[in-house]
């Protein structure tokens, strides 16, 4: 028989200090393998769950603002004795399909242009109605889904102008022996640039002024040419544009007295001398009297009537 060891009471506290010695040892293995698992673990991204559901990541196609407007067609400018293309002025943005855009021209009851796409017109007011034929459609598949045919219609007042105008100078009265400047007389519409604008001038069969910006004429009739050279609107182009008409300068009254010359000679149409005495007397001579070709006149008179009418009395000799 074997007879187990029981130690005695120094043995038992060793024993008692081993075992304490070993729980704190294993306390401290403990904390920190869990504090470097917990790292880990924080350290880790959460897993999101799959799901068997597919998602559609198509972006649905946006549907534009869609609009249609007859726009109101500018008063355009046309050369002299010529035409400009009028067409009608349409704005379509969206889903919408024009098919058809054309214009009926009225000039008072007169139709000039039905249902056309564009029109030729001169200078002049019109009523211009404009008609739009268009449809509306979806998209499908990538397709294009029309709606029925749709028509709108706008009527405007157009007014077609000349890009110059050459207009008649006005007749003149100018005083008895003088003279009168004329200028040519034109208008434009602003966008029109005018290059130069010229007279020529002829009486009877003599040219007077050729190609001249004015002219300077004593009173009778003349027939006078007015020149321009323009350029319509982003144009290089140089036109031209002419009139012809009659011009007449009257004069005014021959008057009946005028002042001397400071010679001995009076102008012609003004025979009479008048002067003042040294006695103070005002006193006319007449061609052949005693004092004529003596006197340096201070005012000469169209005739003897003329001289008494002004105060003036017959020389003695």
């Amino acid at each position: 028989m074997v007879r187990a060891h029981v130690p005695g009471k120094l043995g038992k506290l060793k024993l008692a200090s081993f075992v304490r010695g070993m729980a704190v040892s294993a306390a401290a293995v403990s904390l920190l393998f869990g504090s470097v698992t917990a790292a880990h673990a924080a350290s880790w991204p959460a897993t999101t769950p799959v799901s068997d559901t597919t998602v559609d990541e198509t972006v649905p196609t946006p549907v534009p603002k869609t609009s249609l407007a007859i726009k109101k067609i500018a008063n355009p400018v046309a050369p002299v004795k010529g035409t400009v293309t009028v067409k009608p002025s349409v704005a379509a943005a969206g889903w919408v399909t024009v098919t058809s855009k054309v214009i009926t021209v009225k000039q008072g009851n007169k139709t000039v242009v039905k249902n056309k796409a564009k029109a030729k017109l001169k200078a002049g007011t019109y009523s211009v109605k404009t008609t739009v034929k268009y449809k509306n459609y979806v998209m499908e598949d990538d397709k294009r889904i029309h709606s029925s045919s749709k028509s709108t219609t706008k009527t405007q007042k157009l007014v077609v102008r000349n890009a110059v105008a050459v207009k008649t100078i006005a007749g003149k009265k100018v005083p008895y022996n003088g003279k009168a400047t004329i200028k040519p007389n034109v208008s434009k519409a602003n966008e029109v640039k005018v290059v130069s604008k010229t007279l020529t001038v002829k009486q009877g069969n003599k040219t007077v002024v050729r190609n001249k910006k004015s002219a300077s004429l004593k009173a009778g009739k003349y027939r006078v040419t007015t020149s321009v050279k323009y350029r319509l609107p982003s144009s290089s182009y140089t036109r031209m544009a002419t009139k012809t008409q009659w011009l007449t300068i009257t004069s005014g009254k021959k008057p009946s007295r005028v002042a001397g010359t400071g010679s001995w000679n009076c102008p012609a149409g003004y025979p009479i001398k008048g002067n003042q005495s040294s006695s103070g007397d005002w006193i006319y001579h007449v061609p052949g009297g005693g004092f004529y070709n003596r006197t340096n006149p201070e005012e000469c008179f169209a005739s003897q009537g003329a001289a008494i009418n002004a105060g003036y009395r017959p020389s003695k000799r």
